[in-house]
Formats: C-alpha cells, sequence, structure tokens
C-alpha cells in the first residue's frame, strides 16, 4: 500500500540496489533477474517515502519512480464471479497542496475522469487504493487527523484533507478503500448523504453546495479556495465509525481497511487480499463482498 522503501535519504546506487532485491523477492522481472518465472501482474502505489509529501515533489523523485514501478495513478476493470469490478489506484501524494503544480493536475484529472465513469456506470462497484487513509476523526483510529504545511504546501499528514476525503466520498462513492501509511492500521466505515437541507453559499460568486452534484463539479482550485464551507458540508454530510460494524447494518455506503505494516513490530499484512462474491451485489450493501 506505499512505501515500497525510504528513498528521500539514500544514494543513486543503494536505491537500485533496493529496487533489484525488492524485485527479485516478490518475483519480478527486471535488468537483474530476468530469468524469474511468474505471470502475475504487479500494480505498485506511491507513498511518501517513494516520492515525497506535497512539499518534497520532485520531477527527480517521481521520473525515477515511474519508470521503475509504472505510473502513479491507473484504473483497470476486472471480472469476479461474473460481475464487473472497477479498480484505481490514486496518487494520494499529490491530492492535496502541492508544491509541483503539474502532478497534482494530472492526479486531479485522472480523479475527475474516474468521476465521470463512475457517474455513466455507478453500477460498477468501484475499490479504491491510496496510500493515505481518508479523514476521520480523533479517536477512529490510531492516527490523528494531522497536517502540517510549510510554504503552505503538505509537509506531513496522517489523512487525506477533509475536502479531499469528501470529495472522494461523495464524487467516486467507492464500496472499499485500501490504504496504507498508518503502520497500526484500521478498520472503518462511512456514511454518506446525498446532501444538505440548506445551501451553504460558496463566496460571492452565486455557487453553493446543496447536494453532491454540487461539489463533484467543483475544481481543485476551487476545493482549495471554499475549504471553509466544504468542511461544514462534510461534517452534515459524512459519518465515520471505527469498524465495521458500529455504524450498524447498511447505515454505511464505504468501508476502509488501513492495512497493518508489515514492518519490525507491526507484524501486519503484506497488502495481499482477496475478493469474491456471496449474494447478490447491491450499492447499498458492500457487506456482501469480503
Amino acid at each position: 500500500m506505499g512505501d515500497i522503501f525510504s528513498c528521500q535519504w539514500i544514494s543513486r546506487d543503494e536505491y537500485y540496489r533496493r529496487i533489484h532485491r525488492f524485485k527479485w523477492i516478490s518475483h519480478q522481472i527486471d535488468s537483474k533477474n530476468g530469468s524469474l518465472s511468474g505471470n502475475h501482474i504487479y500494480y505498485h502505489i506511491a507513498g511518501n517515502h517513494d516520492i515525497g509529501y506535497g512539499e518534497e515533489t520532485e520531477p527527480y523523485h517521481i521520473n525515477r519512480y515511474t519508470n521503475n514501478f509504472g505510473p502513479l495513478s491507473r484504473k483497470w476493470l476486472a471480472r469476479i464471479d461474473g460481475s464487473i469490478h472497477r479498480f484505481a489506484i490514486l496518487n494520494a501524494m499529490n491530492l492535496d497542496k502541492t508544491r509541483n503544480i503539474q502532478y497534482r493536475q494530472q492526479a486531479w484529472q485522472f480523479v475527475q475522469q474516474l468521476v465521470a465513469e463512475r457517474q455513466e456506470r455507478p453500477d460498477i462497484p468501484l475499490i479504491l487504493f491510496s496510500h493515505i487513509p481518508l479523514h476521520k476523526p480523533a479517536g477512529a483510529c490510531v492516527a490523528s487527523p494531522s497536517i502540517r504545511y510549510q510554504n503552505d504546501f503538505v509537509e506531513y499528514q496522517d489523512y487525506l484533507s477533509p475536502t479531499t476525503s469528501a470529495y472522494l466520498l461523495h464524487c467516486l462513492a467507492p464500496t472499499f478503500v485500501l490504504s496504507g501509511h498508518d503502520h497500526n492500521g484500521c478498520q472503518a466505515a462511512h456514511s454518506v448523504k446525498t446532501g444538505v437541507s440548506q445551501a451553504i453559499p460558496l463566496g460571492a460568486a452565486g455557487k453553493s453546495l446543496r447536494s453532491a452534484s454540487d461539489l463533484c463539479s467543483l475544481t481543485f482550485e476551487e476545493l482549495d479556495e471554499f475549504q471553509t464551507e466544504i468542511e461544514e458540508f462534510a461534517r452534515q454530510t459524512v459519518t465515520p465509525a471505527s469498524g465495521f460494524d458500529s455504524a450498524g447494518t447498511n447505515a454505511w455506503d464505504t468501508l476502509e481497511v488501513t492495512v497493518r505494516s508489515a514492518m519490525g513490530e507491526f507484524d501486519g499484512a503484506a497488502g495481499i487480499f482477496d475478493i469474491h462474491k456471496s449474494g447478490h451485489y447491491h450499492p447499498s450493501s458492500p457487506q456482501r463482498y469480503a
């Protein structure tokens, strides 16, 4: 789920030694182990130790990562027990305020393309992958909702910002979100209302927030500009709960699993999971997938 290995403070030679070792361990072919066999497809997720937080974003780190592990964002369809599912990996490191605007634009262009596809085919369940978890209040997980900025760019974050998280939940409506970053891991559920009873004005431009469609029509620049108003919309429409069952049966719309780290004493998962269909799918019943 990202943070394949720490790359910011090592030499170029050490970086490529780690790449070859990682690909050898996971039976991936590269220039030094091209004789390895295997028929798996590997999709990688970029974390802060792979390309840095928004304030650290540099073309050198991005290009080095994509040359060795593929694009930062990607999506694909897969058939599971006869049903089509949509999978998407987000470049979570560049969704919030980033020093290099090019990478933030690319990250949001991908999200907006995905939103258009979801609006066209809302019947296809979406499984979303993001290194950084969605925003949750203090106490929902071990991590706290902390974001630090340097020169107005993200220097550190435990979760995605409340505005970005609200946009992803309302506009992508994922059935499952799998995330990393928090070494302790967490299970959470998000209940999402479609709108608010009283419209929230957005500045003097005549725009307002009443429904999810209003939120989904905003650009990422407008998400920054109207951060306070969108956070209020999120408070009224998004209810996170710790654990899958605490919100009650069918009360939640999105399940989120933050995969516990396999590093050292955390003794967690390696990010491997299975999906199988255990009953008739309905968008309000994601619990039928295990």
